[in-house]
């Protein structure tokens, strides 16, 4: 499975945009839930957007595949989504869903709506009939390691520096909270909005770094070590075919 280089750098792909999706919704999730207030419910369907243009991506690179090859799709779907995590990298306590959340979570989406049908097709493209199945399966199991290994590396850099933020929001707290205030603190060791949610946003900004950095790792993968020749083409149109509308 792995001597096919373009195999090989596909499953590399996939762990690195999985380990960037697992870790982006996670968090998202924390911060409109615990800063924009937003119910379960409500939180659910703020991603629905982003649903819509995984689809819309999907679709488009499942008609142009078999014209432009896998290779510019994976391009172009792994530098949106670095561009996508990079933005998001600058939410504050201060952000809005519309204003600071929506957009970069729009971008990510389309490229990775872009890069799910061009990952699974070269995946299995030019193997046995009888081997395609488990080429299918490893990417997915890449998916599931992807998404493990990333959100323990955001979870650890997010913990850093939401420690590193809480001291300093503790100093402010002290010095600008009510005496109220600062006896509910004494009682119960938490921070009060807004200075909780300073601490969140700044963690979750940190955590979205490395985020984008692993996004970067599947464009350069896609860049340096994606190679389709005429014969690859051939073959990827030829599995793509029967799925087109």
């Amino acid at each position: 499975m792995f001597a096919d280089r373009n195999r090989s750098g596909t499953y590399v792909i996939m762990l690195s945009l999985a380990a960037a999706m697992f870790g982006m919704f996670f968090y998202i999730v924390l911060f409109v839930q615990n800063v924009l207030g937003y119910s379960p419910i409500e939180a659910g369907l703020a991603f629905l957007p982003v649903t819509v243009v995984i689809a819309i991506g999907a679709g488009l690179s499942q008609r142009f595949l078999p014209v432009f090859g896998p290779k510019p799709f994976m391009i172009v779907g792994s530098a949106l989504a670095a561009l996508g995590l990079g933005w998001q990298a600058l939410i504050s306590s201060d952000s809005t869903y519309v204003g600071g959340i929506l957009g970069p979570m729009l971008i990510f989406g389309f490229g990775m709506g872009l890069n799910f049908v061009t990952l699974t097709l070269t995946a299995v493209s030019g193997v046995a009939r009888h081997e395609a199945g488990a080429a299918s399966g490893l990417l997915n199991a890449m998916q599931q390691v992807g998404g493990s290994i990333g959100l323990a590396i955001l979870t650890t850099v997010f913990g850093t520096a939401s420690k590193d933020e809480g001291e300093k929001q503790v100093q402010d707290f002290l010095a600008n909270a009510s005496p109220e205030q600062k006896a509910e603190f004494a009682r119960t060791h938490q921070l009060p909005a807004p200075w909780s949610h300073d601490v969140l946003a700044q963690g979750i900004s940190a955590a979205f770094i490395p985020a984008a950095a692993m996004a970067v790792l599947a464009l350069a993968t896609a860049w340096l070590v994606i190679r389709v020749r005429k014969s690859d083409l051939e073959a990827l149109s030829g599995t793509a075919g029967p799925g087109m509308g």
